[in-house]
């Protein structure tokens, strides 16, 4: 690897962003590590592709050619049929489909013996057919035509010569079975129906005889099933029970109504006995008004011993008490009227419900003989039925014989075809060289690949800024104490114990880019990532060295430093990683921890950083708080990341703070970017 260096440095210096004061600027020295040269396979001609393309093409569209012009021509020759069935056998004109009877023609014209004469007229024609109906079969085919009685007849292979004869034999002999088939089948099936019809003649009349006895014999009246006397009778005790529940409710309600008014002291009184309790009430009235008269004008004693007024009080008195038991025996003769009423209510429902009961039993027989006798009458008017309909066919097959079973017409005889059906040729040539022509391009491809698997990987270049003081702005950075020692690792490897270590005392501290960190992040394993990380949290080596367990806090997600107690929050990327450790900290003691520092150069040696000597563990610290500053935070604050801080360390920072008033901590990112 090759360095190379660029200084900026002359009247107008560049300056980072920050405050201008009158001390010292800080320089930047931009260091870039150029690829490595490596030796590359020479590249393929268009000449060398072009010749792999070919030979895949011709490799592909050779043997498929021969393939294609190799196969024989087959023709094929049809002819049209319709098959008729008329409308008194289908149900349905006879112009519509029937799919059922061309699905039967479809059966017989394949039938060995329909093939067998057809081979037999083909021959007696002076043809050369097939030897056996099993060897003809494959060559013909019926299709019928979607949604009509056509079939369409066809025959392929080759001659066509010989293929337009063996249709038309096929037809012709398909003609003949079809006669034969129906001037045997009438006979037989005139015979069969006059048998059925015998048969269903005797039936029927015993089963008239048997339907005219059921009938007498459960007193079936009349063909209606609700007119009958057993369900009359059963809906009229419905109808008057119905009637007596609602007597039988009336009466008990009434019979409550009174008791509760005897209970209560009510007056009650019958209906007979209510004129005299009238009149006893009038006498009642004005003997009150007489008496009241009396006591106004005389005393009681006066009264008592005087007959004739003494002899209207007590008159009074005896009314009264004929009023009371008036009332006494019309409360009695009610309340027993009452009960008369309720019982009489309650017997009579008692009664129609037992007559209905077993005018149910009655009405449910009747029920079953009905259901009976009604099964017996659709089984004599089916047997009716049947009985028409066989006489119906059997004068059709007299009148019409021939003309009513399925006929069929020949629309179009076959003839010698000109041109073969299949293969096509030229269609299967054009996908030949569609073909060969994505094989050419698959092998380019597979050329090409191959190529690239040989040709190295060229790693990409990295750039890295080093800032200086002012103070040794005149010095070249190759005189800076451990540019030797930079130079020499940045040429070979070595072990941490043999590598260099670059006096930065003194000297302005390095500054990494993201992409030089990530490249280290990479690059390390757990515990060298345990320790960047906690460096890029702000944490110095020593502090670093002296954590124990107990000092993390991952629930918290913080880890306490033990020399201030300060509490440092841990960014998400680390806090993950520590909660995978398999030891925390990855170190046991201070030493291992410096041990472990010192394998931070060898990790910017590989990953190809320029100087790597100097990248150290305070070299990372430095970045980190570097990248708080650049955010804004105050330099007052970095004491809560970084520790106790000298005022002359603060200070080197305050060049890298932004223009304008700066931010509390809690107000910037303390998270650095790898670790987020």
């Amino acid at each position: 690897m090759s360095d190379a260096r660029y200084r900026i440095d002359g009247p107008s210096p560049l300056e980072l962003p920050g405050p201008r004061t009158d001390g010292p600027v800080p320089r930047i020295e931009v260091v870039t590590g150029a690829e490595q040269a490596r030796a590359q396979p020479p590249r393929r001609g268009p000449l060398s592709l072009a010749l792999w393309f070919l030979a895949a093409f011709a490799l592909v569209l050779v043997p498929a050619t021969l393939w294609n012009y190799a196969r024989p021509p087959v023709y094929r020759a049809t002819a049209t049929v319709l098959t008729k069935v008329p409308a008194e056998r289908n149900g349905v004109g006879g112009s519509e489909a029937d799919l059922q009877n061309v699905a039967i023609q479809r059966k017989l014209l394949l039938g060995r013996e329909l093939l067998t004469e057809t081979l037999k007229r083909t021959k007696a024609a002076g043809d050369n057919p097939p030897p056996t109906p099993d060897d003809l079969r494959p060559m013909l085919a019926v299709d019928p035509v979607p949604g009509t009685n056509l079939v369409e007849l066809s025959a392929e292979g080759g001659p066509p010569l010989l293929l337009a004869g063996l249709v038309n034999a096929w037809l012709d002999a398909y003609e003949a079975l079809r006669q034969r088939e129906i001037e045997a089948r009438v006979g037989t099936e005139l015979t069969k129906l006059a048998e059925q019809g015998d048969a269903l003649e005797a039936t029927i009349a015993a089963k008239r005889a048997a339907l005219t006895r059921f009938r007498e014999r459960h007193d079936i009246v009349t063909l209606e099933r609700d007119s009958n006397r057993a369900l009359q009778r059963l809906n009229s005790l419905q109808a008057s029970l119905a009637d007596a529940e609602d007597a039988q409710i009336k009466a008990k309600a009434q019979l409550a109504a009174v008791e509760a008014a005897s209970a209560g002291g009510e007056p009650l009184i019958a209906e007979q006995q209510a004129t005299a309790l009238a009149q006893l009430k009038q006498q009642e009235a004005e003997l009150v008004v007489q008496v009241r008269h009396l006591r106004k004008r005389y005393t009681d004693m006066f009264i008592q011993n005087d007959p004739d007024k003494r002899a209207l009080v007590e008159q009074l008195e005896r009314v009264q008490a004929r009023i009371e038991a008036v009332r006494h025996e019309g409360a009695q003769a009610a309340l027993t009227a009452a009960r008369r009423e309720a019982e009489t209510a309650t017997d009579r429902r008692f009664r129609l419900q037992r007559e209905l009961t077993e005018q149910k039993h009655v009405a449910s027989r009747f029920s079953a003989d009905f259901e009976a006798y009604q099964d017996l009458k659709s089984d004599l008017a089916a047997l009716d039925e049947m009985q028409r309909r066989t006489e119906g066919e059997r004068v059709a097959v007299e009148t019409k014989a021939i003309d009513g079973y399925p006929q069929i017409e020949i629309i179009e005889p076959a003839h010698p075809p000109r041109d073969p059906v299949r293969p096509n040729y030229l269609r299967d040539l054009g996908l030949s060289v569609i073909a060969a022509g994505g094989a050419g391009l698959l092998t380019l491809a597979g050329v090409m690949l191959f190529d690239a698997s040989r040709r190295p990987r060229r790693g990409p270049p990295m750039t890295g800024v080093r800032i200086w003081d002012d103070a040794v702005a005149g010095d070249h950075p190759s005189r800076l104490p451990g540019a030797d020692a930079g130079a020499r690792l940045g040429h070979q490897r070595g072990t941490p114990a043999a590598l260099p270590r670059a006096d930065l005392s003194g000297a302005p501290r390095r500054q990494l880019m993201g992409g030089e960190v990530e490249a280290l992040w990479e690059l390390a394993d757990d515990a060298e990532r345990q320790l960047m990380g906690l460096l890029l949290c702000g944490l110095d080596l020593p502090e670093i060295g002296a954590l124990t367990a107990a000092d993390f806090d991952l629930d918290a997600g913080t880890v306490t430093v033990p020399s201030d107690a300060r509490r440092i929050a841990l960014p998400p990327a680390l806090l993950t990683l520590l909660a995978g450790a398999a030891a925390l900290p990855a170190w046991p003691s201070p030493a291992a921890a410096d041990e472990l520092a010192g394998r931070i150069p060898l990790l910017a040696l590989d990953a190809g950083l320029a100087h790597a000597a100097e990248v150290s563990a305070e070299v990372l610290r430095h970045t980190y708080l570097a990248h708080l500053v650049r955010q804004g935070a105050r330099l007052t604050e970095l004491h809560q990341v970084a520790g106790r801080l000298d005022a002359a360390t603060v200070q080197r920072y305050a060049p890298l703070s932004p223009a304008g008033a700066s931010l509390p901590l809690d107000r910037v990112d303390p998270v650095y970017p790898v670790l987020a």
